[in-house]
């Protein structure tokens, strides 16, 4: 089963070379979503001769959406999603490919402890919340790397910060296999992009999926 690695991008000059070297290292093949980067993350691309493809809208969802597109047109099995910003060591992918076919989806799993202490609390409500409305048993929800079927995924419309929150959800009201296994969290590199609204966003994600 061929497996290829999606970087959603957005401005990463600071961390995009560390994570193609990383990736590639683990030998799989990957491609760039990019928003339209005003900083050298095309550059770096380039140079490296990495696929760039850019999304059809402002917004993470946009670029997830868009790398399940060129995933399926390209013939892979499965799609791997990692954010770009090195606090997911790449490292953790075959380990999560090995509970595929078994599974639907694998999780990277961070330990609470290791996310940033202004996250933790948010994080815990949203596992909270999703695991008390769909009856779940998850423990990082909103993950930045998972692995998954490509025909198994369920149809995507977020655009947001939210689109892992309706990945998992909608993977759940599927019935989709679901395993997470433990993941170091590292430090990122660059400017966070996350901000307070972006919470917002995530729960009323979770609210409307409950009731659609």
């Amino acid at each position: 089963m061929k497996t290829v690695v999606c970087l959603p991008v957005y401005n990463e000059e600071e961390s995009l070379q560390d994570m193609i070297d990383q990736i590639r290292e683990v030998g799989f093949d990957l491609f760039v979503v990019d928003e339209h980067s005003k900083d050298k993350t095309l550059e770096i691309a380039e140079k490296n001769r990495v696929p760039v493809y850019q999304r059809d809208g402002s917004g993470k969802g946009w670029g997830v959406r868009k790398a399940v597109e060129v995933a399926k047109k390209m013939g892979y099995d499965n799609l791997a999603l990692i954010d770009c910003d090195c606090t997911y060591p790449p490292k953790y992918i075959p380990e999560l490919l090995k509970y595929l076919p078994e599974y639907d989806m694998a999780i990277g799993k961070r330990a609470i402890s290791d996310i940033p202490r202004l996250n933790r609390l948010p994080n815990k409500f949203f596992n909270f919340l999703i695991n008390m409305l769909f009856l779940s048993s998850l423990k990082d929800v909103n993950s930045g790397l998972r692995v998954i079927k490509l025909d198994q995924i369920p149809d995507l419309d977020a655009e947001k910060f939210d689109i892992e929150a309706q990945i998992t959800i909608r993977a759940l009201k599927k019935g989709l296999r679901i395993k997470e296994i433990p993941i170091e969290y590292l430090e990122r590199k660059g400017k966070p992009k996350v901000r307070v609204k972006d919470g917002l966003v995530i729960l009323f994600r979770i609210i409307r999926e409950r009731f659609q």
